[in-house]
């Protein structure tokens, strides 16, 4: 009888276990409220959930999407909430694809749905996500595909770290926080963020010198060609709000290659250049997490000798700058405004350390380790 019972019991356990779901392999932590939410997007529209957010396709995850902010607000367990996700982090940005990817290895299971105009309506309806999260440039260009995944029922969110202003950073996070009930965090993160923008614009208010020429220009080619520089978009629009003089500003709409005429004529007082791990280009220059002071510092050289540059302010006075290209438009691009800020002023911002504070955000968001080397100056 006593074994009849103690089967019997075995029996409604396990029968118990099965249909509440508690055996459940890759699920989030469950942050249902039992209440709809709406939240206005940063397109101004309002976007009703019926629930945080536990199912999500992602959007330029290399740049201006959600999966940086999504990993700092829901660490380690942010994977288990996408279900789909486009490949430009694992194209464009390899070495930060790898560094997450040996952290969190699930990553690399997620489906892939395509980007923009090649997004896969049909893969993204099958996945049955709660919700889609996409950069507000990528939905305006692209908007009739966006409007088939909101026909088929799934609600769209727009975010803009794009535009470079700290306003709509604030808001793209405390919208992601909303999307996963993490309102919390968020606030927390975004507190932290206007903390280090502060940092320059307080000190910014107080200069009222003649703003130095300023040269920028993506490191992707290496130095046998002058390759793309920003006008009034991305790493343009830092360097004007660090108080520099853009020469590309007026002649460069959004990206593009400047005439080297021209830029030697402009006589830069500044050059910064940007790289990452573009493995396709040999001569490219090389920062962050695998790279080595030595490797930067042996990439960067060879942009001085290109011909004529000797005759330019900036490489005459050694101020030849290098700064990771994936650091702008999103979460950690506060990292980017201080060295921006510091290359043009030394003086005013020589107690400031970037690449301290790059450290600091690792070690307090993000569940990868900092690692390498992601900003320095040429010669120091």
């Amino acid at each position: 009888m006593k074994k009849y019972i103690y089967i019997t019991f075995l029996l409604v356990t396990g029968l118990c276990l099965v249909f509440s779901g508690c055996i459940t392999q890759d699920e989030p932590e469950d942050t249902d409220t039992g209440a709809e939410i709406t939240l206005t997007d940063l397109s101004g529209r309002q976007v009703m959930l019926h629930e945080p957010a536990n199912r999500i396709i992602l959007q330029d995850s290399g740049a201006g999407g959600a999966f940086y902010t999504l990993f700092a607000l829901d660490g380690k367990d942010a994977v288990k909430r996408i279900v789909g996700m486009d490949t430009e982090l694992s194209d464009h940005r390899k070495w930060i694809w790898q560094k997450y990817v040996e952290a969190i290895p699930e990553l690399d299971s997620i489906p892939t749905v395509g980007n923009g105009e090649d997004l896969n309506v049909e893969s993204v309806i099958a996945l049955k996500p709660d919700v889609l999260i996409v950069p507000e440039f990528r939905y305006n260009n692209t908007i009739d595909v966006y409007r088939k995944v909101e026909e088929a029922g799934i609600p769209v969110v727009i975010i803009d770290f794009h535009s470079e202003r700290p306003e709509t950073h604030r808001q793209s996070i405390e919208v992601i926080g909303k999307v996963i009930g993490r309102e919390d965090k968020a606030a927390e993160l975004a507190n932290f963020y206007q903390e280090q923008i502060d940092e320059v614009t307080s000190r910014l208010e107080k200069i009222d010198t003649e703003k130095p020429a300023v040269y920028i220009e993506c490191g992707m080619k290496g130095p046998s060609e002058l390759y793309n520089t920003y006008g009034t978009f991305m790493w343009g629009a830092l360097v004007e709000n660090c108080r520099g003089e853009n020469i590309a500003n007026g002649v460069i709409d959004e990206w593009g290659p400047l005439n080297p005429e021209y830029l030697l004529d402009k006589n830069p007082d500044v050059i910064i250049f940007t790289g990452s791990y573009w493995p396709a280009y040999e001569e490219s220059l090389r920062l962050g997490y695998y790279s080595t002071k030595e490797e930067s510092e042996k990439t960067l050289d060879p942009f001085t000798e290109r011909a004529g540059w000797e005759t330019i302010n900036a490489v005459k006075s050694d101020r030849i700058y290098a700064i990771h290209h994936g650091l702008a438009r999103d979460i950690w691009d506060f990292v980017a405004i201080q060295f921006i800020a510091k290359s043009i002023y030394p003086e005013e911002f020589k107690d400031l350390d970037p690449e301290a504070n790059l450290k600091k955000f690792h070690e307090e968001f993000l569940p990868v380790e900092y690692s390498g080397v992601w900003s320095l100056q040429l010669g120091e």
